[in-house]
């Protein structure tokens, strides 16, 4: 008996195929992030001295942590206080890799020009790398340049016969959109 009424309860909440997912995925889209820019923060009038700051953040793996900064300064209620993020601007910075490859990188954008095809692409973690392999026959020994730069480190460029692979190692882990231009390839991370 207390088989029977198992099996029953069973069979109730089976499902046909095991396989089928039990939420339906929905299409999700690629959304820039809207980047802090500045802040006005006024201090009640008691406010004599500023003994810390503390700042709450987000990480790539969605944990809240927090950095504390010790000021311990005297201040003047009357005027605010300011929290400023100002990425650095600057130019697209000019790297010739080999005869057949450029790269130009500016803010967190960086473009790849060749004439080449990109054949496949992928990232690795610890370090952080995107992986790109473009179709040429070629034999050249390994190039590696050190990109002075605040978020790309070092590029690496290897012969493998029919293709050859690029490697881009970068500062800690991104997020990124690969898009493939008639220039060649443009990666945006964030």
């Amino acid at each position: 008996m207390r088989f029977l009424v198992l099996l029953i309860g069973v069979l109730l909440f089976a499902r046909m195929n095991p396989f089928e997912p039990v939420i339906t995925p929905q299409n999700t889209t690629i959304v820039k992030p809207q980047y802090f820019k500045k802040a006005k923060v006024y201090l009640p009038s008691d406010a004599r001295v500023l003994k810390k700051i503390i700042f709450v953040y987000q990480n790539l793996n969605s944990d809240i942590k927090q950095k504390e900064v010790v000021i311990n300064k005297d201040i003047d209620f009357h005027s605010p206080i300011i929290v400023l993020h100002n990425p650095k601007e600057v130019g697209f910075k000019k790297y010739r890799i080999s005869k057949f490859m450029t790269i130009y990188i500016k803010d967190k954008k960086i473009l790849i020009k060749t004439n080449d095809k990109l054949i496949r692409s992928f990232f690795l973690v610890k370090p952080f790398r995107i992986i790109l392999d473009f179709k040429r026959k070629s034999d050249f020994p390994t190039i590696k340049k050190h990109i002075s730069n605040i978020f790309l480190k070092k590029v690496v460029v290897g012969s493998h016969g029919s293709f050859y692979r690029v490697v881009l190692y970068f500062d800690t882990n991104y997020k990124y959109k690969l898009t493939k231009t008639d220039e060649g390839v443009k990666i945006e991370c964030w």
